[in-house]
């Protein structure tokens, strides 16, 4: 049984993951942290965990804690990451990694050498219907892959609280959504990303974007168009994977929490399949567990929060200077 510890009782880790670690046989929710006593106390009552603590560092030396899941701020991470590999705590980390590059190599290297797992919480990648696009694909059943659209949106949102302030959050809907259909495609096509193209809603201000569109070349050839946003009320949750003999399509299946259809087209004809993405986040933590028992890399890794991380800064970088930025695979 492992014992887990959350650092920031945000509504994710309240509405979503706190369910998902107690929701499974071989986890359970024994820590909170928050820094607000009466916070702290409410989220352990709810969610039955034994321990409520105001400062992470205590939570850290609590030994029944086994695995630390941080769901704080952006700019937080990569130094709590740290703080839990050097107490030995196997970390599940929100995305991004962190804000640079530099840091999410620095959480890799300080996990690596205290031999603990490091996840991230890239939920989409271990939806059912995903993983069976990337079984069709592996396998060939619609040729190679030409072209990828996807849309990503969590409608007319506003970034709120400390989604505002550039210093805690980095970039704006695409640390919020968008990572999450790049880290999807790299998933899916088993390939990296060569090339970006980005603009962003907020042009070249500076200022976070709510509406990022990114085109993105990958070393097996394969283009791809992400339009991540939280600024259309009327949105479509959809992807369409275009091969040399078929072609894939996820309709209202790239959010979690979503229900939809799996079309796929193939030289042998047409099928649809009903899929849920309800239980996202208990296969994301299903798949933790499974990593840390079995002491194998989890799916997705620290290496795959530093490629996000890679690829965001040079979208942010193109959609500053208007260039096209190009990425080593």
């Amino acid at each position: 049984m492992l014992g887990w510890g959350i650092l920031g009782p945000g509504r994710i880790a309240d509405t979503a993951m706190a369910p998902a670690i107690n929701a499974l046989p071989e986890s359970r929710l024994v820590a909170i942290v928050s820094r607000d006593r009466s916070r702290a106390d409410a989220f352990a009552k709810k969610h039955s965990a034994a321990r409520a603590y105001t400062d992470y560092a205590e939570m850290l030396h609590d030994p029944a804690v086994d695995v630390v899941l941080i769901t704080t701020p952006n700019a937080l991470h990569a130094e709590q990451a740290v703080a839990a590999a050097r107490a030995g705590k196997h970390v599940l980390c929100d995305k991004p990694l962190a804000l640079s590059a530099a840091d999410a190599e620095r959480v890799i290297r300080e996990c690596g050498q205290a031999g603990v797992r490091l996840g991230i919480n890239f939920q989409t990648r271990h939806l059912a219907c995903f993983e069976e696009t990337k079984r069709l694909i592996d396998a060939g059943e619609i040729g190679d892959v030409l072209a990828v659209q996807v849309e990503m949106s969590a409608g007319a949102a506003p970034l709120r609280g400390w989604r505002t302030d550039p210093a805690l959050a980095g970039l704006g809907s695409v640390n919020n959504i968008a990572v999450h259909a790049y880290d999807l495609l790299r998933y899916l096509l088993s390939s990296e990303v060569t090339e970006v193209m980005a603009m962003f809603d907020t042009a070249r201000t500076g200022a976070l974007e709510t509406l990022a569109m990114t085109l993105l070349r990958f070393k097996n050839g394969t283009m791809a168009y992400v339009n991540a946003n939280q600024k259309t009320p009327n949105y479509q949750a959809d992807i369409d994977i275009y091969g040399t003999r078929g072609r894939i399509v996820g309709d209202h299946l790239t959010r979690p929490g979503l229900e939809g259809h799996l079309r796929v087209l193939t030289e042998r004809g047409e099928s649809v399949a009903p899929y849920s993405n309800t239980d996202a986040y208990q296969r994301t933590v299903a798949a933790f567990n499974d990593a840390v028992l079995h002491n194998t890399e989890p799916r997705a890794s620290g290496r795959d929060g530093l490629r996000s991380v890679q690829l965001t800064e040079a979208i942010a970088r193109s959609a500053r200077d208007g260039a096209l930025v190009e990425l080593r695979a």
